[in-house]
């Protein structure tokens, strides 16, 4: 009888890179691997966290049969050869023995229900949906990241400009009180505040540029793959980043603008960071392309990334 090939999900990948000494692991011959071991110096839910994100920003497959396989797809050889630059947002390392005064899993899950009261008061006089102020997904990155000072709150993904000076003062204000509730450092450099990630590229690369140039001579996307033989995917993918890159891409000749209104509705919702999660609450009826193209361009407007 043939053997079925095993299929190897995220956490066995995980265990490999962390050095695990499992049965499976040794029985598969892994450990002999050149990468095994090599991220034990990682959390396995940190490893966890990375495959998620590589996940969300479409960098890599998942499959979708209930069992989490990672596979690669064309946006993962471009990375590898060097052809796309990768934004991964990685929190600081913690031991794994909370200190007296550090941040504990309790500490965040306190401080994000006291965000959300915050956010329902101001909503509340405003008379707005809580989620006009800020999304979950920004009030979860203000308790885990606990920032102390406008630099550090305008770093928050969904804080631009406008909401900093709007909300700015009132939440840093309830993020102080709550560590000295805690009896935690208020010293900015203490908090936990957002680590450098690789940076977004801020100029389009030569595959951009001409896809910009064919769009600009009056291509529709799918001629554009056509005549340089890409996914269609990727061409919109090279679309949505020029246009966070703030070239002019109308981005009404792309998306109707009812569904325009419906994908933005979603990420106030559900926060502008996971095509899947906006994907997920809008239904399939919406694609990842057109949710792309309209992230990209709420990215532009409304995070700081001058």
């Amino acid at each position: 009888m043939a053997r079925v090939r095993e299929r190897f999900g995220i956490g066995y990948v995980v265990d490999v890179l962390r050095g695990s000494k499992s049965q499976r692991v040794l029985q598969n011959g892994h450990e002999k691997l050149s990468t095994y071991a090599i991220g034990k110096d990682r959390s396995a839910e940190e490893w966890r966290m990375l495959g998620r994100s590589l996940v969300h920003q479409g960098l890599v497959n998942e499959s979708s049969d209930g069992y989490s396989v990672l596979k690669l797809n064309e946006l993962s050889w471009e990375v590898l050869r060097k052809q796309r630059s990768v934004s991964v947002a990685v929190a600081p390392g913690r031991s794994q023995t909370a200190q007296p005064g550090s941040e504990t899993d309790e500490n965040i899950e306190a401080l994000f229900q006291r965000l959300q009261a915050l956010r329902k008061r101001l909503a509340d006089q405003q008379s707005v949906p809580p989620y006009v102020v800020f999304a979950n997904a920004s009030l979860r990155l203000m308790a885990q990241q606990q920032p102390l000072n406008r630099a550090q709150f305008s770093q928050i993904s969904g804080v631009g400009s406008r909401k900093l000076d709007q909300y700015g003062d009132v939440f840093l204000s309830e993020i102080r009180d709550f560590r000295m509730e805690k009896g935690l450092s208020l010293n900015p450099s203490a908090s936990a505040a957002p680590s450098s990630a690789l940076a977004f590229p801020r100029s389009p690369s030569d595959t951009h540029r001409l896809t910009l140039q064919l769009f600009q001579q009056g291509l529709k996307p799918v001629e554009i793959a056509e005549q340089r033989n890409l996914r269609m995917s990727t061409i919109m993918t090279h679309l949505a980043e020029l246009i966070e890159m703030e070239h002019d891409i109308p981005l009404n000749s792309l998306v109707p603008l009812d569904r325009q209104e419906k994908i933005l509705h979603a990420i106030a919702t559900v926060g502008g960071d996971s095509r899947r999660q906006i994907r997920d609450y809008l239904g399939e009826v919406y694609g990842y392309d057109e949710i792309h193209l309209v992230q990209a361009h709420w990215r532009r407007e409304n995070l700081d990334q001058s």
